[in-house]
């Protein structure tokens, strides 16, 4: 009976009950990025701080909700000791809620360790859902005072059918693409991912990355990830006479069936040669004879507008939103934050709006 449930918060991955994996394989909201694996790499390999929140009946895990402590993002620079903090569950990566039974009881008891966790100057609590099925806790969310958005997506290959036809649904420019790499003599392979080729594609990376003003994850993340996940992680390049021209990183998400493009490493210099094109044929047909149900291609901003977005969908995905729900833990300062970031949001999309109507959209490759 729910007067049985117990409750523990976590501050490291080490502490975690046993059966946390059992957890997440078995629900159907289950995915790699809940799996201990993947937090042990983001406790070793960023400063983020776990509070990872578990709900117990009789011993056994039957809730679980992982946690990071992280800074809000804020438009002007502000200084570390003073910076708004908040409980996201979680970032790099997805999370939310897995709840295996009694959901009301769970829940509340979930939310009371998100309470107990939120220390130190945190103003609220975010949760990133993967899987579009979590929308089944939207009613318990909501009363409970969550309030949901759709900020970004995934856009997700079916990789059911046979492989002539996903890439038959790709638009006439992505096979023009991905033919015009292969007349030009460009190979890709899964490669062993050795000290120096993790090197080379973080380099990559964090060129590409530093290009396009987005969140670069240090070396020592990156180095956690092969450490803690292991086959899990999965990489490719592309060559074009013996000289490499770009990478995936992709992570086996074994849960979900899913072969999730997490990472590219890709420098503007290269982009003519189409290698992402090239890396995505060539993954798509690996993770179709691995038998892989679909590809997913990451996260992108939910907005046709976006150039990442449009260049994404010309590979014949369907577009699944990432739900995230919010709620205030310091209500008074979240209510503030919260209406200045509608105003800030509002001018950047009437900024973007003004640029992508007078700019000119280039043809190179994109990730």
């Amino acid at each position: 009976m729910s007067s049985s449930l117990t409750l523990d918060v976590h501050a490291s991955v080490r502490t975690l009950p046993s059966g946390w994996d059992t957890v997440v394989s078995n629900s159907p909201l289950g995915s790699v990025f809940a799996r201990t694996e993947w937090l042990r790499a983001i406790e070793r390999g960023t400063d983020l701080t776990p509070r990872h929140v578990v709900v117990l009946r009789d011993g056994t895990p039957i809730g679980l909700c992982p946690n990071f402590v992280s800074e809000i993002a804020l438009p002007i620079p502000v200084p570390s000791a003073v910076a708004p903090r908040e409980l996201v569950s979680i970032e790099p990566g997805f999370g939310g809620p897995i709840l295996t039974g009694e959901y009301g009881a769970t829940l509340d008891r979930l939310l009371e360790g998100v309470r107990t966790a939120a220390t130190g100057g945190v103003w609220g609590h975010r949760i990133r859902t993967l899987s579009p099925a979590a929308v089944q806790y939207a009613d318990l969310l909501d009363a409970r005072g969550y309030v949901p958005s759709v900020l970004t997506c995934q856009l997700l290959v079916d990789l059911t059918r046979p492989i002539d036809a996903v890439f038959d649904a790709w638009s006439k420019e992505r096979r023009r693409t991905a033919r015009k790499a292969r007349d030009a003599g460009m190979t890709v392979a899964q490669v062993e991912p050795s000290a120096t080729e993790r090197e080379a594609f973080y380099d990559a990376y964090a060129a590409m990355i530093d290009r396009v003003d987005g969140v670069r994850y240090p070396p020592a993340f990156f180095e956690a990830l092969h450490e803690t996940m292991g086959e899990r992680i999965v990489l490719f390049r592309a060559d074009i006479d013996d000289d490499p021209v770009g990478w995936h990183f992709y992570v086996r998400d074994e849960e979900r069936g899913s072969l999730h493009h997490f990472f590219s490493g890709l420098r503007e210099e290269h982009f003519g040669h189409h290698p992402s094109s090239r890396l995505h044929e060539a993954a798509m047909e690996w993770a179709s004879d691995a038998g892989f149900g679909t590809y997913n291609f990451g996260e992108s901003n939910a907005a046709v507008t976006d150039g990442g977005f449009r260049y994404k969908s010309q590979y014949g995905g369907d577009v699944l939103p990432v739900v995230t729900w919010e709620r205030g833990i310091a209500r008074g300062r979240w209510a503030v934050y919260r209406a200045a970031r509608r105003l800030y949001r509002t001018a950047g999309a009437r900024a973007a709006r003004q640029t992508d109507a007078t700019s000119r959209t280039t043809g190179g490759d994109q990730p």
